[in-house]
């Protein structure tokens, strides 16, 4: 009861700062039509940006920053502090928009990297609708990596990268890296050992070279996207990350899916990535979009006991050539921490699957809501 008493007193206060000193900003604050332009392109591209035209979605809002428009991480808005300002505002190249920079270094095939924000909600929450507007890379494309296991060291002229490779099956996969016995491939058409494992024959389509594999190792690829808990990191943590899915199951190489995850309870139980109950996997971030802006309202909300099944993931998505969409839905998760709040947060994290080219995503605007805002359905 004092968290929730707290949370009213705060969040009055900041609807009454709000009023006084961002009134302007607030009637336009998920942003006004702005352009963005691409250099692959050089064509103009509308952005169509969300604006506060109702008191509900205003009076919803408890703290939000447009990085776009110019606003700095170190402006209070509401009840979230943000951890360091990262460099400050960076312009996005070839473009008229500025945000928040989150670089990816390029790296080999076997290795990851990371960039992450962080942030403080200082009056805990039980739900939050959180808005997210990004510069999505114009080289953008999510990696997906196995290795295989040669009886003997590989020679690499006749293992080339980007030669493309084939098992008994059929099944394909390029090449990204020769190390010694190891041989690393990418954008292949499905996993797991029976398709690359011990005893299954390798063959170059390129060069008629061959081998029979010795052993297999799915690389992982999940990446975080962003991410709230309680506390310790991932108490009771919900985090949306992303991944790579086959095509071997329908889905295409490159495109980063949605993957809700939970942490069920203090004790770090976790139950993996969420079905979407409205259907196939969500896309979170494809190929198509890149070089341009795409925007996502992700709500969480706890459950009320450790037992029960009420609480959800949704997930909106909006794009330079579509409205906001609902793209996933969860309503029937189990996602508990004693103390049943929202303290803490970030934005983008590990990316696992790493990148083949320094990969740069820039943060244009970041809102948080106590309630789901009107702009989505």
């Amino acid at each position: 009861m004092t968290i929730q008493k707290d949370l009213l007193k705060t969040t009055l206060a900041v609807k009454t700062n709000m009023k006084n000193t961002r009134v302007a900003k607030l009637n336009s604050f998920i942003f006004s039509a702005a352009f963005i332009f691409t250099a692959s392109q050089s064509v103009h591209a509308e952005v169509n940006q969300c604006s506060l035209n109702s008191t509900e979605a205003a009076s919803s809002l408890v703290a939000g920053w447009d990085f776009n428009a110019g606003d700095l991480p170190s402006t209070q808005t509401g009840m979230v502090t943000w951890h360091g300002d990262r460099g400050g505002l960076q312009s996005v190249p070839n473009t008229s928009l500025q945000g928040i920079k989150f670089g990816f270094k390029g790296t080999d095939i076997n290795k990851d990297s990371t960039n992450e924000w962080r942030y403080t909600i200082t009056s805990p929450m039980s739900s939050t609708w959180e808005h997210l507007k990004i510069y999505q890379p114009e080289n953008f494309y999510h990696r997906a990596g196995l290795r295989i296991l040669s009886p003997v060291a590989i020679d690499p002229t006749q293992w080339r990268v980007g030669d493309k490779i084939v098992n008994i099956k059929g099944v394909k996969a390029t090449i990204a890296k020769v190390d010694g016995n190891y041989l690393y491939v990418t954008d292949y058409d499905a996993m797991f050992s029976k398709n690359w494992g011990a005893g299954k024959e390798v063959f170059n389509l390129t060069t008629n070279a061959e081998f029979v594999s010795e052993g297999y190792r799915f690389l992982g690829n999940n990446n975080k996207f962003s991410t709230q808990w309680h506390g310790r990191y991932s108490n009771a943590g919900m985090t949306m990350e992303t991944h790579s899915l086959t095509p071997e199951k329908g889905y295409e190489n490159g495109v980063s899916y949605c993957r809700p995850t939970l942490n069920t309870s203090e004790a770090h139980r976790g139950t993996g990535g969420q079905s979407n109950n409205l259907g196939n996997p969500a896309e979170c971030f494809h190929p198509r979009d890149n070089g341009t802006v795409v925007e996502f309202v992700i709500e969480r909300v706890r459950s009320t006991t450790l037992t029960s099944e009420d609480g959800s993931y949704r997930i909106w998505k909006k794009t330079a050539s579509s409205d906001w969409t609902k793209i996933y839905e969860n309503a029937a998760l189990t996602a508990y921490n004693p103390d049943n709040y929202f303290t803490n947060g970030y934005v983008f994290g590990w990316s696992n699957s790493g990148y083949n080219e320094d990969t740069d995503f820039y943060l244009l605007g970041w809102n948080l809501y106590s309630q789901k805002p009107s702009f989505v359905k």
